[in-house]
């Protein structure tokens, strides 16, 4: 079984664990998990889509998506950029999802 697809199933049991109401896709070559997070400060809910290419994960970081988005950190590709050495052998869609858990927080989002 190719690297990719082992990393795969990890990460797929992992998020199926932990965030069981996200929810895993895969639109060739980009694959991910969306789902919504509701704001313990305001309420509000918030629709997330982590994505990723086969080609270049776990190497390169996941793309995050917001709707509605909150604070400054917005790329050019409509992507959020969070402050975060990514570490290929460590972080996972988890762990990046946890990341936007603080993002909220800090925004009171």
């Amino acid at each position: 079984m190719p690297d990719f697809k082992k990393r795969y199933i990890k990460e797929w049991e992992l998020m199926r664990n932990t965030f069981p109401e996200f929810k895993a896709y895969a639109r060739p070559p980009m694959f991910g998990w969306e789902g919504h997070i509701e704001s313990p400060w305001t309420g509000r809910r918030y629709f997330v889509r982590l994505e990723s290419s086969e080609s270049t994960y776990p190497r390169e970081k996941p793309h995050v998506h917001i709707t509605p988005r909150f604070g400054p950190n917005w790329l050019s590709n409509g992507a959020l950029c969070i402050d975060e050495v990514w570490r290929p052998a460590f972080n996972s869609f988890a762990s990046l999802l946890l990341r936007i858990f603080k993002y909220m927080e800090k925004w009171r989002a």
